[in-house]
């Protein structure tokens, strides 16, 4: 029931975050059949570099946006201050808060894996060049667990704020986190941002084993603190 009820309050989410993916796909094809086109001679590369960015930055927006499946979570359609009945109802069931947070953080984690390896697998589609079954599930892999760093962030910011304001301070922290990493090369080494891109690291290179542990250790700890705040918080 605490899947399904999850579900029921994120589906359009999901749907929304598909609906981002496609436009983000599709921009180079409908500008073109406006008359926008790029110039002559502008190589494969660069369109696939924003395309690629354009995913990059759309792996931590579905992170933020789907972790308000966390105990927060109101309402299907919008985002919402204060207490909402569907959260007092949710409260009320016969269940421990621990298996609430596990069940709504679960399927928020299963729904932005899945967004996040279909946007990975495409631009492994779009790369010029060839990369083997491998590389390719290498990079899909380390996709998904560096923005799981993301998703358990904002898992433990759902706990502890209302529903805006945790959308709006997951996207500070994280673009703290990407000032942080461009100033300062230890940062730079364990951020989950650049581990999940494929211009820091690039597909038919090793694999980044320092963001990766980084990130695995961060969303630990950040789902660990959520818990012990659920199972504090009065409502």
């Amino acid at each position: 029931m605490l899947w399904y009820k999850a579900w029921l309050e994120t589906r359009w989410r999901f749907v929304s975050m598909v609906g981002a993916m496609l436009l983000t796909w599709l921009t180079p094809l409908w500008l073109s059949s406006i008359g926008l086109r790029l110039p002559a001679g502008v190589p494969a590369s660069r369109i696939w570099l924003g395309v690629h960015l354009g995913s990059t930055i759309l792996y931590v927006v579905t992170a933020i946006f789907l972790a308000g499946s966390g105990i927060n979570s109101q309402t299907t359609y919008a985002v919402t201050l204060g207490f909402h009945g569907s959260m007092l109802f949710t409260l009320s069931l016969p269940v421990s808060r621990r298996g609430l947070l596990f069940a709504r953080a679960g399927l928020g984690a299963l729904e932005t894996s899945v967004l996040v390896a279909i946007m990975a697998g495409f631009s492994l589609f779009q790369q010029p060049g060839v990369a083997s079954a491998l590389q390719s599930l290498a990079y899909i892999t380390r996709a998904i667990v560096c923005t799981m760093a993301v998703y358990a962030s904002s898992v433990l910011l759902a706990c502890i704020l209302d529903e805006v304001w945790q959308l709006v301070a997951g996207g500070l922290c994280w673009i703290a986190i990407l000032v942080l990493q461009i100033r300062f090369d230890v940062v730079s080494r364990v951020s989950p941002l650049r581990g999940m891109n494929l211009i820091s690291y690039p597909v038919t290179g090793p694999m980044p084993w320092t963001p990766l542990i980084t990130s695995l250790v961060f969303s630990g700890i950040l789902l660990y603190a959520a818990l012990l705040v659920l199972r504090r918080k009065e409502y």
